[in-house]
């Protein structure tokens, strides 16, 4: 028997008004008012979709697609204005950090609150106290006023708090944007967690490569309507391309959904260089022709805590496509030396003409963790010399015959 979906949306819809001036909601009140004195928008138009038990559903969309609507919807904050959703079993929503936190009350009186209001006995709240605690690393700053954290601190208490309530359906909206790396790789690993354990999740990132690395289905909004309902991999692939038609090439700020990196942290893993080689003279050159044998030669130094990490190692043209990118990871291969040189070996290379940067990411051996990102330290330069035209050099044949006799 099949399970029933832990999230059920038919014809969901939200509609606002807005009104031309302040007094126009009570200047439509009054008896004598003909007049309609609002332009109605929507947020949300016939969105349809399940999200079956132990599933993570991926959320992606500009600025203003209907986003924050729909998980404000799904998370009962709001009311959907046409048709109707079903949520089985107990949400927590991170849709804000710290949202409903009383900024003069103790980070430790803030967790008994809320513990309260979710139905917790003092019994219960007390043990969770104690993991929530050890959970954000506040130490002393706990008997602090919230007032008085960083956004860093104030997101460790936000996201702490809200996962301790061990939910069914976890609701997140960009928590993975949030704080420092190592407060990042635990709130990946908490979801991992709850991925393992057959919980679902609904998940919402401006980060491609999360959503790929975590969702196995994803909703691609669009102007309050679903634009693609399909596997991760397709629709992320499907934003991207259409991104790049409107920003028409802009400089980009991401790698394909990779954020740049801030620089290695003293104690974690690093790439320490990074560049291209001739195989079959071992020297190193930037500049080859369609073809040609290239390695691209990576110098990785793991941290104090000895990590099983992956690599990969893409190439970019200069308006920010990328090409292609491969990982050790997808071949089924990690490492965990405390030093040493990864290479990626290509015996014909298949760029046409053109310059392209060669970014590197370090990885955990799950490829989800973001160690360090760098590019080689030379851009490549692809040489032409034949008549071919576009981006690859596609191995093919022809074929030609008659069908006439």
């Amino acid at each position: 028997m099949t399970a029933e979906p832990i999230i059920e949306a038919k014809g969901l819809s939200k509609a606002y008004r807005l009104y031309h001036s302040p007094y126009g909601r009570l200047l439509e009140r009054l008896p004598w008012n003909k007049k309609q004195r609002y332009r109605e928008v929507n947020a949300l138009e016939d969105v349809n979709f399940d999200v079956k038990p132990g599933e993570c559903m991926g959320l992606i969309g500009s600025n203003g697609a209907g986003k924050s609507t729909l998980l404000k919807v799904l998370s009962g904050t709001t009311y959907p204005t046409a048709g109707s959703y079903t949520v089985r079993g107990r949400v927590t929503s991170l849709l804000e950090l710290g949202a409903g936190f009383h900024m003069n009350f103790s980070g430790r009186e803030n967790i008994f609150m809320n513990a309260a209001m979710m139905g917790f006995s003092r019994k219960e709240a007390q043990r969770k106290y104690q993991e929530i605690v050890e959970f954000s690393e506040l130490g002393d700053f706990i008997n602090a006023p919230v007032r008085t954290y960083s956004s860093g601190m104030g997101a460790r208490l936000g996201f702490s708090v809200a996962v301790a309530t061990e939910p069914d359906l976890l609701i997140i909206d960009e928590i993975l944007a949030v704080g420092d790396m190592n407060f990042r790789r635990k709130c990946v690993d908490k979801i991992w967690d709850y991925k393992k354990r057959g919980k679902s999740m609904f998940f919402c990132s401006h980060s491609l490569y999360d959503v790929r690395q975590i969702c196995e289905r994803a909703i691609w909004m669009r102007n309050g309507r679903m634009q693609l309902l399909a596997d991760s991999i397709t629709v992320t692939n499907e934003y991207a391309t259409y991104e790049a038609k409107v920003a028409g090439a802009a400089d980009p700020v991401e790698y394909d959904g990779v954020p740049k990196a801030q620089g290695p942290e003293a104690d974690l893993p690093c790439i320490t260089d990074a560049w291209m080689v001739d195989p079959k003279t071992g020297e190193r050159r930037n500049t080859f022709a369609p073809g040609d044998p290239l390695t691209v030669r990576v110098f990785v130094r793991n941290g104090k805590k000895r990590e099983r990490l992956s690599l990969a190692v893409g190439f970019m043209r200069k308006d920010g496509t990328l090409c292609f990118a491969h990982t050790t990871q997808f071949a089924g291969q990690t490492f965990d030396f405390e030093e040493g040189v990864v290479q990626l070996h290509f015996e014909r290379l298949g760029l046409l003409s053109g310059e392209f940067t060669v970014p590197v990411w370090l990885f955990d051996e799950h490829g989800v963790h973001r160690f360090h990102e760098r590019p080689a330290n030379d851009n490549l330069i692809v040489q032409n010399r034949t008549k071919d035209l576009g981006l690859f050099l596609q191995e093919h044949r022809w074929q030609i015959e008659s069908t006439r006799p």
